[in-house]
């Protein structure tokens, strides 16, 4: 069976630590007074402005706390795992964020996707298992899955995919 295009609302709870909120505007910083074990960012991030996508709390093994490690996308794109040391709140939410979604097929559902070969009308197919959300950006909805076939990973859009 081929699979609808649906994505499913992530309806997990927001960790309760969390001092940020999805979706919120944040900047990058170093800590002020510094923080040794910590480490800082250099003069070049330092500033760098950015969303926050997600949220887990976790163990630091450099000074044993359990804190917020932050998910954040910066301008550029680039993705970031920071705590909450090393970002200032800019005080808003970014206005075009989706909702945070989750895959209908759960990770390690057996499918079956349909691949071009770059000859017209020609097309490979593969087994493999969703292994997560294909995502170009956290700003957009998701575009697919990734899906492991052996030792290589496929982005696939659902059109391209048959569950097993």
């Amino acid at each position: 069976m081929t699979v609808e295009h649906r994505w499913l609302l992530d309806e997990t709870p927001w960790p309760e630590q969390a001092t940020l909120v999805y979706g919120e505007m944040v900047e990058l910083t170093t800590p002020h007074p510094p923080i040794p074990e910590l480490g800082r960012l250099g003069p070049e991030i330092v500033g760098s402005r950015g969303v926050i996508v997600g949220c887990v709390v976790e163990h630091d093994e450099r000074d044993g706390d359990v804190v917020p490690r932050y998910a954040v996308e910066t301008e550029d794109g680039s993705p970031w795992r920071l705590r909450p040391e090393f970002l200032i709140s800019r005080g808003g939410l970014h206005p075009d964020m989706p909702p945070r979604c989750r895959s209908d097929l759960p990770e390690g559902t057996r499918v079956r996707i349909r691949l071009g070969s770059g000859t017209p009308g020609a097309t490979t197919e593969a087994v493999g298992e969703v292994t997560g959300l294909w995502m170009t950006t956290p700003l957009e909805p998701p575009k697919g899955y990734i899906v492991q076939v052996g030792e290589y990973s496929h982005f696939v859009t659902p059109q391209q995919t048959e569950v097993l």
